[in-house]
C-alpha cells in the first residue's frame, strides 16, 4: 500500500486521525516483532503466513498494541487493517530501548516478550513419512531467558508445537519423536542449553574463543558474562535467573561444536531426549572422537606450508620434498581406572575403578593385599549408615589410610594442590614464534615406608613425559626418604590419572594428532601412535620424526619396516644438552646433522624442532579445566581446542605469506 493512501485512511478515521508519525512507526515496528505470535493462533484454513498478513489480530496482541500505543482497544483492528500490509512487508525493524520497557510493562503478562520469541523454524510437520500437511496449531508455551550478545539477558517465550498424526514435537532447535532428539540443519540463532535457557550463538562462540585464546574456565566465562551484560533489575519480575551457569557454558560449547561438525559432514545431530542430560551428548562426542582417530584432524592431515615442508634440489637436479613431524608429551591427566593401563572409562569421576573392576572397591587398596576393606556402621536417627573404608584390618594398612587422609587435611598440602590446579598459562595462546616454558602440572607419586610401627608417607614429583623403555608394571620412586633400608608399600587411596597427552606437531605449529598415554610414555606406544596417526586416509608419512628419546625409539623401530625410510632424530637442543656423547647409537643414528635436507642453503636449521614443546605450553593451560573430566568430554574438548587452534594457526600462516595449502 502506498504511504499516501495509508496517511489518507488514518486521517479519515474518527479516532486514528490524531496518531503521530512516531506512533504509526511504533505500531508497525511492534507488530513486525510479533509476526509469529500473530500467525500461530489463526485458524488452520486462514490464508496467511510470513508473506501474507492475517485479517484479524489475536486478542492478546490487540490488547498489547492498545496499551503500548495508547489507542482504544476497539480501534486496534482498524489500525491493523490500515497498517498491517506495511508492517508485514518490513525486512527489519530494530527495537528501541523504550520498546523493551513497553514489552515489560504491557506484554509480559500477556505472554509476549520483547527481543526474542522462540518458535520452531517451520509451522508444518516436516516428517516425510507423515501425511499431515496443514499448519500445526497445538502448542505449548513456557518462559525462558536468552543470553544475547548485543542486548544482554532478555526474557523470551519458548513455544513448541506438536503433530498429533506422527506424534512429533517441534522445538526451536530440534524435533523430538520416539524419544530421539533430531537437531535441524545449520546453526540456530539461539542454542537451547537448559529447560528455560537459550544462548545466542555469538555468545557461545565468544565463550569458546575465551577458552581457546585465554584459557577461560566455564565458570569464569559465565562470571564475565554476568558482570558485563546482566542487569539485576530488568528480569526481577520475570521469575527466572539472569545468570548463566557453568553447565550452560559447557552445554553451549558442546552443542555448538557438535552442530558445526555435523554441518561440515552434511549430517544431522541426533541424541537421546530421555534420561540424564549429562548423558545426552556423550555418544555424539565419542563418535566425533572416533572419527578423528580414524580420519585425523580435519585441517591437519592434508596441510602443507613453507614452514613444515621443504622442497629442495638434489645434486643430480631432481627436486625432493621433506616433511617433518615433531613429538612431545605433557602431563595432563584425567581420572581413569585404578587398574594399571586399563582403558575402560569410570562410571563417574568419584569412582576409583571402572565397571569391570568395580569389585576392587571392596578389596584393600594397598597394592598386593587381597583382604576385604573395613566397613564401619553407625546409627543415625535410627538408620544404619554403612561407610566403606579403603584398607583392610591390618594395622599397617589402617595406618597408611589414616596417614594419607591426614596428609590431605594439612594446610600446606592443600596450598600445593591449589597451586597445581591453577595450571600455567603462557602469555599467548596461539604462538608460532618464541619458545615457552612447559607448565609444571605433574601429579606427585606417593609411596609408603614402614619402620617398625611407624608409617612414613613419601612423595616424589612425577618424572614427566620422557619416553621410557617398555615396562611391565608401574615405575616406583627410586629412593626412600631415610635411605634404602625401609620396605616400600604402595596404595591406591585416590583416583589414578592418565599419565600424559602425546602430541604430534608440524614445525609450522599445526597439531597433527594427539593421544592419551595411560602409563609411562613407553617408546613402543609412541611408535604405535605415529603409525596409526599416519595411516588415516590421505596422510603422507613424514620424512623425519623429531622426538626427545628417539635414541630408544629408533632401536625398536629398526624391527619395523614402516620406519625404514623415516629419519628419527633428536632435536638440536636436546641432542646437545641431554644426550651423552658416549652414547654411540644415539650419536651415529639420531644426529640431525646427518641429514642435509634439514638445513637451508645458508646452513641454518630449516624447521622449528622445538614446536611441540611450545605447543604443549599452550595445551598445558587447560590442565586445571580438564583434570576432572571423564574420557568422552576430555577427548572432545581437547580435540575441539586443537581443531580451533589449527584454524587460527593456518590463518596466521596465510597472513604471514607462508602459503598454507592441502595435498
Amino acid at each position: 500500500m502506498h504511504i499516501l493512501q495509508v496517511l489518507k485512511d488514518l486521517s479519515d478515521h474518527p479516532v486514528l486521525y490524531n496518531l503521530t508519525i512516531d506512533e504509526v512507526m511504533a505500531f508497525s515496528r511492534l507488530a513486525f516483532h510479533l509476526k509469529r505470535d500473530i500467525i500461530q493462533p489463526q485458524p488452520v484454513n486462514e490464508n496467511c503466513g510470513l508473506d501474507i498478513p492475517p485479517a484479524i489480530l489475536p486478542v492478546s496482541v490487540s490488547i498489547f498494541l492498545s496499551n503500548a500505543i495508547g489507542i482504544p482497544l476497539e480501534s486496534v483492528q482498524d489500525c491493523w487493517e490500515i497498517l498491517g500490509d506495511y508492517a508485514w512487508s518490513l525486512s527489519e525493524a530494530p527495537l528501541f530501548k523504550a520498546d523493551y520497557v513497553t514489552f515489560k510493562q504491557f506484554g509480559w503478562e500477556l505472554g509476549l516478550s520483547s527481543a526474542v520469541t522462540l518458535y520452531p523454524s517451520s509451522d508444518v510437520c516436516t516428517n516425510t513419512d507423515c501425511p499431515c500437511i496443514v499448519p500445526l496449531k497445538k502448542e505449548t508455551q513456557q518462559q525462558a531467558v536468552v543470553y544475547t550478545h548485543d542486548l544482554g539477558v532478555q526474557p523470551a517465550w519458548y513455544i513448541h508445537i506438536y503433530c498429533p498424526t506422527c506424534k512429533t514435537s517441534y522445538h526451536n532447535n530440534y524435533s523430538v519423536c520416539d524419544g530421539i532428539r533430531t537437531y535441524y540443519t545449520g546453526i540456530p540463532t539461539y542454542l537451547q542449553v537448559g529447560e528455560h535457557q537459550f544462548v545466542d550463538h555469538k555468545v557461545a562462540k565468544m565463550w569458546r574463543n575465551q577458552m581457546l585464546l585465554g584459557w577461560f574456565s566455564a565458570s569464569n566465562a559465565a562470571r564475565l558474562y554476568t558482570s558485563t551484560l546482566s542487569d539485576d533489575e530488568y528480569l526481577v519480575s520475570w521469575g527466572l535467573s539472569d545468570r548463566p551457569t557453568t553447565d550452560h557454558v559447557w552445554d553451549a560449547f558442546i552443542i555448538l561444536s557438535l552442530l558445526e561438525d555435523h554441518v561440515s559432514q552434511g549430517t544431522l545431530l541426533t541424541v537421546p531426549h530421555t534420561g540424564n542430560q549429562c548423558d545426552w551428548f556423550r555418544v555424539a562426542m565419542e563418535n566425533r572422537t572416533s572419527r578423528i582417530i580414524m580420519q585425523g584432524q580435519p585441517d591437519a592431515v592434508h596441510h602443507v606450508c613453507d614452514k613444515c615442508m621443504r622442497v629442495f634440489e638434489e645434486r643430480d637436479g631432481e627436486f625432493r620434498k621433506c616433511q617433518v613431524i615433531v613429538a612431545d608429551g605433557i602431563s595432563i591427566g584425567r581420572p581413569c581406572c585404578g587398574v594399571f593401563r586399563c582403558t575402560e572409562p569410570l562410571p563417574n569421576n568419584r569412582h576409583l575403578f571402572c565397571i569391570t573392576h568395580d569389585n576392587l572397591h571392596n578389596i584393600c587398596h594397598v597394592v598386593g593385599c587381597d583382604e576385604p576393606v573395613v566397613v564401619k556402621e553407625t546409627i543415625v536417627d535410627g538408620k544404619v549408615i554403612s561407610k566403606r573404608g579403603k584398607a583392610c584390618v591390618l594395622p599397617v594398612h589402617q595406618a597408611m589410610e589414616k596417614k594419607k587422609f591426614a596428609k590431605g587435611k594439612a594446610a600446606f598440602i592443600l596450598k600445593d594442590r591449589f597451586k597445581m590446579a591453577q595450571g600455567s598459562h603462557p602469555t599467548e595462546a596461539i604462538s608460532a614464534g618464541e619458545e615457552q616454558q612447559e607448565p609444571v602440572v605433574e601429579e606427585d607419586i606417593e609411596v609408603y615406608y614402614t619402620a617398625g610401627d611407624e608409617v612414613i608417607l613419601h612423595s616424589e614429583k612425577n618424572p614427566g613425559t620422557v619416553g621410557v623403555v617398555d615396562e611391565v608394571s608401574e615405575p616406583c620412586p627410586s629412593k626412600a626418604p631415610m635411605g634404602n633400608n625401609l620396605k616400600p608399600l604402595k596404595a591406591l587411596f585416590n583416583r589414578r590419572r592418565t599419565h600424559n597427552e602425546q602430541t604430534l606437531v608440524r614445525p609450522c605449529g599445526v597439531i597433527y594428532a594427539r593421544a592419551t598415554m595411560y602409563g609411562a610414555e613407553a617408546v613402543s606406544n609412541f611408535l604405535i601412535m605415529v603409525k596409526n596417526a599416519f595411516s588415516v586416509p590421505g596422510a603422507q608419512k613424514p620424512d623425519h620424526i623429531f622426538y626427545d628419546t628417539n635414541c630408544d625409539a629408533k632401536q625398536q623401530a629398526m624391527n619395523d619396516s614402516w620406519f625404514d625410510d623415516v629419519g628419527m632424530c633428536v632435536d638440536v637442543w636436546h641432542f646437545l644438552n641431554k644426550h651423552k656423547v658416549t652414547h654411540r647409537f644415539c650419536q651415529e643414528n639420531c644426529n640431525p646433522a646427518m641429514y642435509p635436507e634439514l638445513e637451508d642453503e645458508d646452513g641454518n636449521w630449516y624447521f622449528n624442532t622445538s614446536v611441540a614443546e611450545q605447543t604443549n605450553a599452550w595445551l598445558g593451560g587447560y590442565h586445571s579445566m580438564c583434570r576432572e573430566m571423564l574420557p568422552a568430554k576430555f577427548d572432545f574438548f581437547l580435540d575441539e581446542m586443537i581443531r580451533l587452534r589449527n584454524v587460527e594457526v593456518i590463518a596466521r600462516l596465510a597472513a604471514a605469506g607462508h602459503h598454507p595449502s592441502t595435498l
